[in-house]
């Protein structure tokens, strides 16, 4: 004899089949999803990188699915900027904490500088200059936007009241951290399968690559047979322009599109030099690493310092 309720049963499980299918990830059946395929499987959070692309269409190729995933990645990383920021808010804050915070958000605000400028970087990507220097100067900013995620949550791990802080957003900040490294991976693999098809490894000598990117060719030359001529001179004893390299520096041009070069003499110089995202271009030189030396004494541990 049949049991009434068995067809009700094989009904609601082929349902449920259906739904498993459906909702499955499903590679290589379109040229999206193998374009989503090759790409992901060269990550070290292909699951992330699936979930990430699941939904987009029209992706034609590994660069389209990098730029996508910079997208989807900054939305967690703005996430990440207001959840901190609403942290800074919080009642009994001791001051490390509120250093660290503050920390935080300098550092994901340039992360956010450094994403849009991959973005500018791959849009230019491959004709703007060699497939090298495109993949020298996408993986540099890239792995900085790692080091930024790493260097916050240390920041805020460092007592316990921090660690609180450090709880709240963990989560936000592991996952933006995984994305960035899922960038990172698909940008190496895109950049090194295209310098193998054009034979484009080791092609630049170490005397090329030791300069910025920014400086001419022209200026190259010209350095290696006449030395360089700075715009400003930093030293001790009072017979340059400037006494500090802070000094130097905050007075130096903001957004500049020229080169400004900021000679430091022999000496040992006892301060902390922090460099605005808003000076550009600018170039230190010293008299050699022996000879011309920047140094200080903060510690976590001595002072309480955070980054």
């Amino acid at each position: 004899m049949s049991n009434p309720h068995s067809g009700n049963r094989n009904t609601t499980l082929l349902l449920l089949i259906a739904s498993i299918v459906l909702t499955s990830p499903v590679h290589g059946t379109s040229p999206d999803s193998d374009i989503i395929e090759s790409s992901c499987i060269t990550t070290s959070y292909p699951d992330i990188c699936y979930s990430t692309l699941s939904t987009t269409k029209n992706l034609a190729t590994k660069k389209d699915v990098i730029q996508h995933t910079i997208n989807k990645t900054k939305e967690i990383i703005r996430g990440n900027f207001n959840t901190i920021k609403k942290l800074t808010a919080t009642d009994n804050l001791n001051k490390r904490c509120e250093i660290a915070l503050h920390d935080c958000i300098e550092m994901i605000a340039g992360t956010l500088e450094d994403l849009d400028m991959v973005i500018r970087e791959l849009n230019a990507y491959p004709t703007k200059k060699s497939l090298r220097q495109h993949a020298n100067d996408l993986i540099t900013l890239m792995s900085t936007t790692i080091t930024n995620k790493e260097t916050c949550l240390d920041d805020v791990s460092y007592d316990e009241v921090c660690k609180q802080l450090y709880n709240s957003i963990i989560q936000g900040q592991d996952l933006g951290g995984k994305m960035c490294s899922n960038v990172l991976a698909m940008i190496k693999n895109m950049t090194h399968t295209d310098m193998a098809n054009k034979q484009e490894f080791d092609v630049q000598n170490f005397e090329e690559e030791m300069w910025p990117e920014w400086l001419s060719t022209r200026d190259r030359k010209l350095f290696g047979l006449f030395g360089v001529t700075p715009n400003v001179t930093v030293a001790k004893d009072g017979k340059g322009n400037y006494t500090t390299v802070a000094a130097a520096v905050e007075a130096a041009p903001q957004k500049s599109k020229r080169r400004y070069l900021i000679k430091i003499v022999e000496g040992v110089y006892e301060e902390y030099v922090e460099v605005p995202k808003s000076k550009k271009n600018l170039m230190f030189i010293g008299d050699g690493r022996e000879k011309t030396i920047i140094t200080g004494n903060k510690s976590v541990v001595g002072s309480g310092s955070t980054t």
